[in-house]
């Protein structure tokens, strides 16, 4: 495996990661916006959280964009890695192949 498809592969892992913590904060601010007393303990706590329309629709987005991230990005790594897999499997045939003619000479 070259190191350019490696690089390729790695960044993206990097990549479903991101979506999938994008999708776990979607997730955590519908909960947060959704239970009421956790809601409430945290307005208590700071007024940072605004109305309360605008939390859920904030997770709705994450959730949406995580899950749509994670799908593509697995699409791709599957993509990748069959590629990779079958590169290899041609080098093995070619060196299989140009050592045989070598021994018939």
């Amino acid at each position: 495996m070259t190191a350019s498809s490696q690089a390729h592969v790695g960044k993206r892992i990097v990549l479903t990661v991101l979506w999938t913590i994008l999708l776990i904060a979607g997730v955590t601010i519908g909960i947060l916006a959704l239970v009421p007393n956790v809601q409430t303990a945290i307005q208590n706590a700071s007024g940072a959280v605004a109305g309360g329309a605008f939390a859920p629709s904030i997770a709705v987005a994450l959730v949406l964009l995580g899950l749509w991230g994670i799908a593509a990005n697995n699409r791709n790594l599957k993509h990748a890695v069959d590629i990779i897999s079958e590169a290899d499997r041609a080098r093995k045939e070619t060196i299989q192949l140009e050592s045989t003619r070598y021994l018939q000479k």
